[in-house]
């Protein structure tokens, strides 16, 4: 009882459960109303091989979300990597921990990743409410919280997706930083980075942060300037495994797989202007464009107004996020990855207290397309 009157804890769970009944409710309404197939067709379904979740009541609750990535991560749970194919761009964490609960759940592999998702998104927004407190306050604080579970895309954090396991210990990362326990800090980090790759970057805001507490002294030299390289090191040594298990260098994974390619930030953007003047842009292109001009405005105001590790990590995700350019989509999955600058909502929730018709402003789109882009996905639609 003593834990559950912890805030952050209280409302990272109620806010869930609202989440959560009202997403499986939402799929389950439009699967029934509206046609489409949802079954394995190469290119546009696949499932590589894994049997569709179709029939009763795991159908209704559980195939819905058996869906893009999701299927990529499960594959890796049950046959691991394998040299040529597009499933080894994802870092190891998360298929591993799929394939551990899934075993102890009798074989039940897309049940294990949304378990696992669930409880991160859980962990995720009690740990965001408590970050956010410390900078903005409670109210604002408060409001952020809801952002961030409304965000367009963070219907993900409920599927069978990374992202949720990702931002929960990217955020607990900072949460042990800032109590000075640099060595949780970096395993936090570290374990990020094996579940996205771009948690690499949390290197900069955890080396900054124990800087700061030695006030910027390197010496004596002691492992507390060690740690914060964890998540570096991880991200190295993912790198450096593919390499070794006789797979060939992610850059050519990406290129020949997923038709992407390393490139300055305005390339991508400066091509997705393009397509949309000419009129070849296709909806998730433009919701691309506005989320990578947030993530622009975002980053400018993290050094306005944040500490500098939030700002350094915010910058460097963002850098991230927006170097590459894929086709047919320039800046596929950017509105999606952008969910990564959590810090930024930190700032929308304390407008969002000082006016309420910014908090409405920032509130009701974003929910109506997260609405809307929950649909799209349930019914295979492309949302990036």
């Amino acid at each position: 009882m003593r834990l559950w009157r912890w805030e952050p804890l209280r409302r990272g769970i109620t806010l869930y459960l609202f989440v959560r009944a009202s997403l499986s409710l939402w799929a389950a309404v439009v699967l029934t109303l509206v046609p489409a197939e949802t079954g394995p067709s190469d290119p546009l379904r696949p499932y590589f091989g894994i049997a569709p979740v179709d029939g009763g009541l795991a159908g209704l609750l559980l195939g819905p979300w058996q869906r893009f990535d999701t299927l990529h991560y499960v594959y890796v749970a049950t046959h691991g990597y394998e040299a040529g194919t597009s499933h080894t761009v994802f870092p190891p964490l998360y298929p591993a921990l799929i394939r551990a609960v899934g075993g102890l759940l009798g074989g039940q592999y897309l049940l294990a990743a949304l378990l696992i998702s669930n409880l991160s998104a859980v962990g995720y927004l009690t740990v965001f409410f408590a970050l956010a407190e410390r900078e903005v306050g409670p109210a604002a604080a408060r409001r952020a919280q809801v952002y961030a579970a409304l965000y367009p895309w963070a219907f993900v954090l409920l599927a069978g997706y990374s992202e949720s396991l990702f931002l929960l210990l990217a955020g607990l990362s900072f949460w042990m930083a800032q109590r000075g326990r640099g060595w949780a800090a970096g395993l936090c980090g570290a374990l990020a980075a094996l579940v996205r790759l771009q948690g690499g970057a949390l290197a900069l805001p955890l080396t900054f942060e124990a800087l700061r507490r030695r006030r910027f002294r390197l010496r004596p030299l002691r492992m507390d300037l060690l740690w914060p390289l964890l998540p570096a090191l991880a991200s190295v040594g993912f790198l450096l495994g593919r390499a070794w298990a006789g797979i060939e260098p992610i850059t050519v994974t990406y290129s020949a797989h997923w038709r992407h390619v390393s490139a300055p930030p305005w390339i991508g953007m400066a091509v997705n202007l393009r397509n949309i003047l000419d009129g070849v842009a296709h909806p998730t292109d433009y919701l691309d464009f506005a989320a990578a001009w947030l993530a622009i405005a975002l980053t400018v105001a993290a050094w306005w107004q944040l500490p500098p590790a939030y700002a350094l990590y915010v910058s460097a995700t963002t850098l991230s996020n927006l170097s590459h350019l894929r086709m047919p989509h320039p800046m596929c999955s950017v509105g999606r990855h952008t969910m990564e600058l959590f810090p930024g909502l930190f700032l929308l929730g304390r407008l969002g207290e000082r006016s309420p018709r910014l908090n409405r402003l920032t509130l009701c789109p974003p929910t109506a397309l997260f609405i809307y882009l929950s649909a799209q996905f349930v019914l295979w639609g492309w949302v990036g």
